[in-house]
């Protein structure tokens, strides 16, 4: 889900969740091939954003704000579900 788009700079951020079913649920950051130029701003666990480091495990239920260079919001999805 787009959240906000801040049209000056042409940034968007995009939320996405991580489910058990998620190819991206037990994986660490690192692992994970986001299209280039992405980057995950926070990782909202268990209510808190937390500052996302390459070692950081994901677990079902987390949430991801993306902030996409030039990828779409389904490209965004599709590196993580």
């Amino acid at each position: 889900m787009a959240l906000l788009r801040l049209s000056k700079a042409g940034v968007d951020v995009i939320e996405t969740a991580i489910t058990p079913q998620s190819r991206a649920a037990g994986r660490t950051l690192a692992e994970i091939a986001l299209p280039a130029g992405t980057v995950i701003a926070t990782v909202v666990r268990e209510g808190q954003p937390t500052l996302p480091t390459p070692e950081m495990r994901l677990r079902p239920g987390d949430e991801l704000l993306v902030v996409p260079h030039a990828a779409t919001e389904q490209e965004i999805h599709a590196a993580v579900q």
